[in-house]
């Protein structure tokens, strides 16, 4: 008897490939176990302006070692997380699936890191900031972004007097700040 255990052990290996370990946990993570995720984001999060803030600040843990994206993202968005794990020198993957509960993106360890609270709760900027051309904003923009998002608006510089004469204006109002009679 035991050796037609044994037998049907070996067909269904066979067949089916090894045994896997927590397989439904696997497919929402994008392939990883979730004692390894140090950040995840689901599909919709993934596409907001402000995730690649949040990404960064995951990446720059010392325990993450890889970005993970699920490949139904949009490509444009794709290759800024490309962009960004390079530059942090992070490896990068994409991982094809069909689970609906699948992650949108994760960091991750190869290392258990067993992290509480892996999915933030992404702040939505207003309008005006997400589609900023250029990094500098005018005094009332910045302190507006700093109030919101303190970490964000370390990403951006205030225009100064100098920058108002060469022509710079607020990246987020388009408002040119009159600098006075030469203006």
């Amino acid at each position: 008897m035991s050796k037609k255990n044994e037998l049907e052990r070996t067909i269904e290996f066979a067949l089916k490939g090894a045994p896997q370990l927590k397989p439904e946990e696997k497919r929402k993570w994008l392939g990883e176990f979730r004692e390894r995720i140090i950040l995840g984001l689901t599909p919709e999060q993934v596409q907001k302006v402000e995730a690649i803030h949040v990404v960064r600040e995951g990446l720059k843990d010392p325990m993450a070692e890889m970005l993970i994206l699920n490949n139904k993202v949009a490509m444009e968005t794709t290759v800024k997380y490309m962009k960004l794990a390079k530059e942090m020198n992070k490896e990068y993957k994409s991982i094809a699936t069909e689970y609906e509960e699948a992650m949108g993106l994760v960091v991750a360890s190869r290392r258990a890191v067993d992290r509480e609270k892996v999915v933030p709760e992404i702040k939505e900027l207003p309008g005006k900031f997400k589609h900023i051309r250029h990094k500098e904003l005018c005094s009332e923009c910045y302190e507006e972004l700093e109030n919101i998002d303190p970490e964000m608006a370390k990403e951006f510089k205030k225009l100064t007097f100098l920058d108002n004469m060469i022509g710079l204006y607020c990246g987020a109002c388009k408002k040119d700040i009159d600098g006075g009679p030469l203006m």
